[in-house]
């Protein structure tokens, strides 16, 4: 479904070949199985990544994830109304290319595209648990060596073959049938985390500390060995070292965030009234990612024990070797099985729930991530063989499939130890960056840079494209978009200044060009290749788009075709 272009090196569109058939549940569904992923069974994990502290009864992590999900709200209502106004399927990059320019479109696109691919393979990883959980709960059946599986090459690579071959099997299903499976999987989902959540104030702190030996070690040996790694359990600290790590913590939340607005990336396929079922898409999800970083989160670490869940993630993330059960992170399930044994269904059923998503998040983000790349491929940013959408699924299923191989490398390069969890981690999040700060940018920018579509509505006039009044009503002469834009801004910058630029200049600083060694585990110089490969591409293919005379000038005055 290639676009002809005639002698005079116009462009004659062509129809996406996407089709209007998803609902507004079914959007909401597709944003909340783009973020839950490991979050079931880890949460307690990602408190060790930054020093974690208590205040008036709440993790340093919690009040992060509030006040992450106070900013995104308006981050929502930006997202809705670029999407209202340009309701085609690509999200951030048909919004950048537009209202800015196509070079910082397809920067933030490929930055984004870079991110996912490394969190597809991060998903990969944990599949094992749950014979992990059935080992405990079974200690004298064939499961009870179960610890000790996948722990060399050969298996982790036949265990990786088969959940790509699920994933893969997911992903090339027709759209109606990719959704409404997507639907009730996430609901499933959903019963394993109010099964999590109640089940958890079963359990205490010395009764996980009375079970530990069932798992192999014991509170004593987890601290002793987490202190000897460097552990310090944090404590409450506002000086500028302290705000530093409460950014870095709020990125984190953040990377657990990311999935809440994809929705605004298949825009072009969703049915009835778009606004009204994004905007609803994006702020449904984004409440659920609230309670489960905030709520949920901290019902799990108090009843298993703060001391335990800090210092086993602090070893699962920076000395994995030390972890418990050969390096695992302290995965609640398997926790709540060595302190109640006799209701391993229920934990069962919580382990298979984190299971679920964990492989369910790597078809929804090949999906979001194929939709970026029609738009590339409609734009001529690559080439037209990637804008094929194949009739019988009506998504461009080569993208997709070529998706689902490259998040099969990074789970390669992670298990063969050439990328650790923590880089990828961090590269993921870094990339992120521009896919974070842009829609802020945008929505002030929109009605200077493109006034045409956002002009005022004349009295009587209703304009469509204004959702909320955020464009016609104005605050202190200012449509309220841009006061949502500049509150965003005011939130996300900070956040990356202080968790990722200013921990570069420091490293730069203290360590020299060597901070940015491959080998080191916070990922910059991954991500600073992957850019530069991003700019020589673009600029390729510009250069390739003029020896052909094709006229780009007008391409970016309009959306992608529908």
């Amino acid at each position: 479904m290639a676009e002809p272009v005639v002698s005079s090196g116009l462009i004659v569109k062509q129809p996406s070949g996407l089709v209007r058939n998803v609902s507004i549940t079914n959007a909401l569904f597709f944003n909340i199985a783009a973020f839950v992923g490991t979050a079931i069974g880890w949460a307690v994990a990602f408190y060790a990544l930054f020093p974690e502290w208590q205040g008036s009864g709440i993790s340093a992590y919690a009040w992060m994830a509030v006040l992450a999900g106070l900013a995104c709200f308006f981050l929502g209502l930006i997202l809705s109304n670029l999407t209202a106004v340009m309701p085609r399927s690509g999200g951030d990059y048909v919004f950048t290319s537009r209202i800015i320019s196509p070079l910082w479109g397809w920067l933030e696109s490929w930055t984004l595209v870079g991110s996912a691919l490394t969190i597809i393979g991060f998903e990969i990883i944990v599949a094992l648990h749950t014979g992990i959980l059935l080992g405990v709960a079974f200690p004298g059946s064939s499961f009870a060596a179960s610890k000790d599986w996948f722990q060399d090459y050969t298996s982790k690579i036949i265990v990786g073959v088969i959940i790509l071959l699920v994933i893969f099997g997911i992903s090339i299903l027709k759209t109606r049938i990719f959704y409404g499976g997507v639907k009730y999987l996430t609901i499933i989902a959903i019963i394993s985390v109010l099964i999590s959540f109640f089940g958890a104030f079963s359990i205490d702190p010395n009764l996980m500390n009375t079970a530990l030996p069932k798992l192999g070690t014991s509170l004593q040996a987890i601290m002793s060995t987490a202190k000897a790694a460097h552990y310090v359990p944090g404590r409450p600290d506002f000086s500028l070292p302290g705000l530093i790590n409460l950014a870095g913590l709020a990125s984190v939340v953040l990377f657990q965030f990311i999935g809440f607005q994809f929705s605004s990336y298949i825009a072009g396929e969703v049915k009835g009234n778009i606004r009204r079922s994004v905007f609803f898409a994006i702020i449904g999800a984004l409440i659920f990612a609230v309670f489960m970083n905030s709520l949920y989160i901290d019902t799990l670490g108090n009843r298993f024990g703060l001391d335990l869940t800090n210092a086993w993630g602090y070893l699962y993330w920076h000395d994995a070797t030390a972890a418990p059960l050969h390096g695992q992170p302290p995965f609640t399930p398997v926790m709540a099985t060595a302190v109640h044994p006799e209701a391993w269904p229920l934990w069962l059923v919580v382990a298979l729930g984190n299971i679920i998503m964990n492989i369910l998040l790597c078809p929804v983000y090949a999906i979001f991530l194929s939709r970026i790349v029609l738009a590339w491929a409609i734009d001529k940013q690559i080439p037209g063989w990637f804008r094929v959408v194949d009739d019988r699924t009506h998504a461009p299923l080569r993208v997709i499939v070529l998706a689902i191989l490259l998040g099969a490398v990074f789970y390669a390069l992670t298990i063969f130890g050439v990328l650790s969890l923590a880089s990828t981690t961090f590269f993921s999040i870094a990339l992120a960056a521009l896919t974070w700060i842009m829609p802020g940018i945008n929505a002030i920018l929109i009605s200077y840079r493109r006034p045409g579509p956002y002009r005022t509505a004349q009295p009587g006039e209703e304009r469509a494209s204004d959702f909320f009044g955020l464009i016609n009503n104005k605050f202190q002469g200012l449509p309220r978009l841009v006061w949502y834009g500049i509150l965003w801004l005011a939130f996300i910058i900070p956040v990356y200044v202080a968790a990722f630029f200013w921990p570069v200049i420091r490293g730069l600083k203290t360590s020299g060009f060597g901070y940015l060694g491959l080998s080191n585990s916070n990922g910059i110089l991954w991500a600073l290749i992957f850019i530069v490969i991003g700019i020589i591409i673009y600029y390729a293919m510009k250069f390739a788009n003029k020896r052909a005379h094709i006229s780009m000038d007008g391409i970016y005055q309009e959306l992608p075709h529908e």
